[in-house]
């Protein structure tokens, strides 16, 4: 059996727990799943300043596993959709990381032309225009809607989080989008709703990288050691 680890860079045991219960659909006879977060971060990701605390946490904590002799897991998924310090995770870890924005997109390429990622907070604009920008892909995003509102506005209301969706997915149809994508791992707390609240698909990063980890895990693809992530 492979182990898989998703780690939420985050110290928020609510999130961590919707994305426990997003992911528990994976756990078969071929693969189990442990999910943490990382207890000296901040609450939620909403800054560079916060991804950098975080990815220090978080980089910390894989060194620890290694510490320990042999790496107790076959693959890590990266359970923010910032991506925080994602190059240097993956330069960190002895075994394949994928982002779940990484995962997301890639998704979002295969499902459709162009993407719109629907964020919580204003913030997440830009910092998701430059994830983007930096990932090569600027021409295949719509653009980036966000709901003009802190993590925690909808992580304490749910009903925030389904009419931000529904409003911003429309905006985001205007604008050229025919896929869409959650823009926050806590947004995975509606994952089994989602077909319901738009007529176009919408992609649950956080099961999106599930997936793609393990086909990766099946088809024996490692990471690069030479160039980027040497």
């Amino acid at each position: 059996m492979k182990k898989l680890l998703i780690i939420n860079p985050n110290s928020s045991e609510e999130m961590t727990r919707d994305i426990r219960s997003t992911v528990a659909y994976a756990v078969d006879s071929e693969f189990s799943i442990e999910v943490v977060r990382m207890t000296g971060s901040p609450h939620v990701l909403e800054s560079f300043s916060d991804y950098t605390e975080a990815g220090a946490q978080v980089i910390a904590y894989l060194r620890g596993l290694k510490g320990q002799g042999s790496f107790p897991y076959d693959g890590v998924l990266l359970a923010c959709m910032g991506d925080p310090c994602l190059y240097a995770v993956k330069e960190a870890s002895p075994v394949p990381v994928i982002g779940i924005a990484e995962a997301g997109i890639s998704m979002a390429l295969l499902a459709g032309y162009k993407f719109s990622i629907l964020a919580s907070s204003a913030k997440a604009m830009p910092m998701m225009e430059s994830m983007v920008m930096s990932y090569g892909l600027t021409d295949r995003m719509a653009s980036v809607e966000t709901f003009a509102l802190p993590i925690d506005a909808f992580m304490e209301d749910p009903e925030v989080l389904r009419s931000g969706i529904r409003r911003t997915a429309d905006i985001a149809v205007s604008r050229g989008a025919d896929v869409l994508l959650l823009g926050c791992a806590g947004m995975t707390m509606l994952s089994d709703e989602l077909d319901t609240l738009t007529n176009i698909p919408i992609i649950d990063p956080i099961k999106a990288g599930v997936e793609q980890l393990k086909a990766m895990l099946r088809g024996g693809f490692s990471v690069s050691r030479g160039g980027l992530y040497a």
